[in-house]
């Protein structure tokens, strides 16, 4: 498919929506992508995190367009992309969904894949696959609040009737979105993560977990991902890996991360900023200033 062959926005995407002059919808694979696309050179691909969607990247994207083509979707189950079941929602299957995707799009394969939290998880799977593929590259990985521990307890605690395959279920997945549809609410969670985010960044979450079918893909993704496994396998990647913890993250600490990024990674250059989970929106400038480094770095494996 050509690139100028993808559509508009996909319907019912607001009109103003977090980079939507960007927003391009297409079928692939049996699911309709909503994704934003555009820049020169090599590719870069950015993946947000469980509960997210592309609008997580919008402060990025503009700093990036003069030194890469991104390509940032909302993954399966989120957002405007449409047609996931459940069993899709896999880090394997994701994996395999995006590399159709970008092959689709006729793009090069990633030079580089930033992920959010889960999307981070989901970045090294895709390194995996492609590194698995003859005569492929794997790319190179960059994880920002990377999803690869287990939550805190207390957190666990107040999740773990969600985190079942009942609460994946239609009617449970549009109770929740009906309860967490009020902005009190939202604006609770978004504060429990740590960052501290403006009411535009805040607004967009608002609108997704209105949504039924985004409140199903969320809980759903997070449901099906295997971090042992995937930390188990993550040993045997060659290719430059690097992590931005947040040193505030009240879902995913820095002190339970680092031990498990030395066992399985330790090639991995770490970096802490401050902020929160969400500290790529926090800091969107220094983010991608990040993203550019590893992107640039040195392919000899050398630290960027």
């Amino acid at each position: 498919m050509n690139r100028a062959a993808a559509l508009a926005a996909p319907p019912g995407l607001p009109a103003d929506w977090p980079a939507r002059a960007f927003s391009r919808s297409l079928r692939v694979g049996g699911l309709d992508w909503h994704v934003q696309l555009a820049g020169q050179g090599p590719t870069v691909l950015l993946l947000h995190g469980t509960g997210g969607s592309a609008h997580s990247w919008a402060d990025l994207l503009p700093l990036l367009l003069p030194h890469a083509t991104v390509l940032v979707p909302d993954l399966p189950g989120h957002g405007w992309t449409q047609g996931a079941a459940l069993a899709d929602l896999t880090l394997p299957r994701m994996a395999q969904a995006l590399l159709a995707l970008v092959a689709a799009l006729r793009l090069p394969p990633p030079a580089l894949v930033a992920g959010h939290s889960a999307g981070a998880a989901l970045a090294l799977r895709l390194a995996l696959d492609s590194a698995a593929e003859a005569g492929s590259t794997a790319p190179r990985v960059l994880g920002f609040a990377p999803s690869l521990v287990a939550p805190p307890q207390a957190y666990t605690r107040y999740l773990a009737p969600l985190i079942n395959p009942v609460a994946t279920s239609g009617p449970v997945a549009r109770l929740m979105a009906r309860v967490a549809a009020p902005a009190g609410l939202i604006d609770l969670l978004l504060a429990s993560t740590g960052s501290a985010l403006t009411p535009a960044q805040r607004a967009p979450y608002k609108r997704l977990f209105a949504s039924r079918q985004h409140v199903q893909g969320a809980v759903g993704f997070m449901a099906a991902a295997d971090l042992p496994g995937l930390n188990a396998e993550s040993a045997r990647l060659r290719s430059p890996v690097a992590f931005v913890l947040g040193a505030q993250d009240r879902w995913i600490p820095e002190r339970l991360l680092r031990p498990v990024i030395g066992r399985h990674l330790p090639q991995a250059d770490v970096q802490a900023w401050p902020g929160g989970h969400l500290v790529h929106e926090e800091q969107p400038e220094r983010a991608a200033a990040r993203v550019l480094a590893l992107l640039n770095a040195a392919p000899s494996g050398a630290r960027p």
